[in-house]
């Protein structure tokens, strides 16, 4: 099998060793922040720049059960978990926004976000989001044709270049733990906790 490389400060790397990740990690922040600041200086002040992103918050429930003594215990798995689905926004500006979505994340729920970013944030908006299908999906392309919102897409795999992303790692730090009795009071603490928690500032993400 052969391994791509990158040059750093004139020497090849392996692209999967540290240094070549960290290079390439670098070269996709620099890359983005460069096109973030070209669709900047092509829109006019009255654009919002938002991040967007989505998570899953998995109902974790305690079994009590009796077994054998001196046996090991066993549970059926079904793979099935009930869960919560949120989708969220940060803007340039710090606020935030964040929204329960019953159904799977599909390209009408990215739609109807988009829909609900412009009521929140004004008709001009400039989102950053990753390459989800249901993000790229031909109709979000045909909706966002016929409004002035602006779309600007992150490198492939690099989820460490959304802001939001840290927003569902904070989430996570605060329900961790905790069992919840069913799917509306996992919920109710979930928009709790983002409703408390310390925004990250795009200009960390978008202009290293």
């Amino acid at each position: 099998a052969s391994c791509s490389s990158v040059d750093v400060r004139g020497r090849s790397v392996l692209e999967d060793s540290p240094t070549g990740i960290l290079q390439v990690r670098r070269a996709c922040a620099g890359s983005l922040a460069r096109r973030v600041q070209k669709k900047r200086n092509s829109l006019d002040d009255e654009y919002t720049i938002l991040t967007i992103d989505q998570t899953r918050q998995v109902l974790s429930t305690l079994i009590y059960a009796w077994f054998p003594e001196g046996e090991r215990p066993s549970l059926p798995v079904t793979g099935k978990w009930d869960s919560i689905k949120l989708l969220g926004a940060v803007s340039d500006a710090g606020e935030t926004f964040f929204v329960p979505c019953e159904e799977n994340f599909n390209s009408d729920t990215t739609i109807r976000l988009l829909d609900a970013l412009q009521t929140e944030f004004g008709e001009k908006i400039c989102v950053v989001l990753d390459n989800a299908s249901y993000f790229t999906a031909n109709a979000v392309q045909e909706f966002v044709e016929d409004t002035p919102i602006e779309l600007c897409y992150l490198p492939r795999g690099s989820p460490e270049l959304n802001p939001t992303e840290e927003c569902w790692r904070k989430l996570n730090r605060a329900l961790g733990n905790r069992l919840f009795e069913n799917l509306d009071k996992l919920q109710d603490a979930a928009l709790s906790a983002l409703d408390d928690l310390e925004p990250p500032q795009l200009s960390t993400y978008l202009c290293p």
